[in-house]
């Protein structure tokens, strides 16, 4: 395998034309991106739900990253074969939601996948689909909440007392945006919705996490044990946990905006779920401004407040999901449109951040696929969580949480 370079993509000063803020024409029509694509398809990724921990996550983000990838080629071979591998994708996967009370005890990260489905609309499998929204949106009511109303991220049965009482960042990125979906879908649960989906039940959920995991620097810690029943929790008045893992962060951002976006503009909600992600978004802003002026990199540390600490890294996955939540913000309008300077930093390090994943991260293999190396495994809230916790987990190559989130991040990066 070799370093993608700026020669090796055929563009010796692309990265120079990207900081400002233009991109030669081949990467204007998917470039990376849509290479990407076809390299997770050609390793056999996202075609179906894995045993690993963060199978469900992953799969969702990969469908996310599928489905603008469809609707941003112009190329009907491609269009064609991508909604293919989309469809099988999400129909293997409904047949392991179709039972409520199963599905309570899967985490969060479920929702992403009753996304997918609220979203493809005409399959010949329509019944199969159905079933599985039906029972997502009644485990969705059934889901143990915490005193003050917070979901657990995880009822996991087989170790309740690691799992108990915990409210992660993470599960904002599937929970919210379906329940927005569900609310607004024909075939949803009406019941269902009333007690635990809608816009109001989102926006709850968004800010209890908002309000306990916030630091004064406007960054969210990874989450939270509001009955200090866990060791790390006894030394904060709320409950939260000490550190800002990366990617709990930008799941929680991406959620937020994918939120957003599913949100009619004339919802109440609205106005609050657009403050909502400008108040997330320049934090994280001013991190990557605070790399970059201690290390000379910008990037999203796996502990996002340290950068440049004794064995702290870039991680790649936040990185390119953070890089495509800033972007698409400022493309669609969503950041503060009184503050142009807001929108030029937006930009700007979103931009850096990307070049340092292209930079470091990204490789190409013989055959032509690409590569991406970075990607932390998981991390969980169940034990130890102090900074040398994060900062040992393993990376991996070609993780579908880096590999789909290197698309998104491209794809917002090539448009322009």
């Amino acid at each position: 395998m070799r370093l993608v370079t700026q020669t090796t993509l055929a563009a010796a000063a692309w990265v120079d034309a990207y900081c400002n803020l233009t991109c030669p024409t081949v990467h204007r029509n998917g470039f990376l991106a849509f290479r990407m694509v076809e390299s997770d398809i050609a390793r056999g990724q996202g075609a179906g739900l894995t045993s690993a921990s963060t199978g469900y996550i992953q799969l969702g983000l990969f469908q996310q990253a599928l489905r603008e990838a469809i609707n941003t080629t112009t190329n009907s071979t491609q269009k064609s074969e991508w909604n293919s591998y989309l469809h099988d994708g999400i129909i293997s996967s409904a047949f392991e939601f179709q039972n409520a009370t199963a599905n309570v005890e899967r985490p969060l990260d479920r929702f992403s996948l009753g996304t997918s489905y609220l979203l493809q609309g005409g399959s010949a499998n329509s019944q199969i689909l159905a079933r599985a929204i039906d029972a997502l949106e009644q485990s969705a009511v059934l889901q143990p909440r915490n005193a003050n109303d917070g979901l657990w991220y995880y009822d996991n049965t087989n170790n309740l007392s690691a799992y108990h009482n915990l409210s992660y960042l993470d599960g904002m990125f599937s929970y919210a945006p379906f329940a927005i979906l569900a609310a607004e879908s024909e075939v949803s649960n009406r019941t269902a919705v009333d007690l635990a989906l809608d816009a109001g039940n989102a926006w709850e959920q968004l800010g209890l996490l908002y309000k306990t995991c916030r630091k004064p620097s406007g960054l969210l810690v990874h989450g939270y044990d509001p009955t200090y029943s866990h060791p790390w929790a006894e030394n904060s008045t709320t409950g939260a946990s000490p550190e800002v893992w990366g990617r709990s962060f930008a799941w929680y951002t991406l959620g937020l905006l994918n939120s957003l976006q599913h949100l009619s503009c004339n919802s109440t909600f609205y106005p609050r779920f657009r403050a909502l992600l400008n108040k997330v978004l320049l934090p994280q802003i001013t991190a990557a401004e605070r790399s970059f002026n201690l290390t000379g990199q910008y990037g999203v540390w796996q502990v996002v407040d340290k950068p440049g600490d004794e064995g702290n890294f870039i991680e790649a996955s936040a990185s390119c999901m953070t890089v495509y939540s800033m972007l698409r913000a400022a493309r669609l309008g969503l950041l503060d449109d009184t503050c142009d300077e807001y929108v030029k930093r937006a930009r700007n390090v979103a931009l850096g951040i990307y070049d340092h994943v292209l930079k470091t991260f990204l490789g190409e293999e013989r055959n032509g696929t690409l590569t991406l190396n970075g990607t932390s495994t998981v991390a969980s809230l169940s034990g130890d969580v102090s900074y040398d916790y994060y900062i040992r987990r393993p990376v991996d190559t070609n993780d579908v949480l880096g590999t789909s989130a290197f698309v998104l991040a491209s794809l917002e990066v090539e448009r322009g």
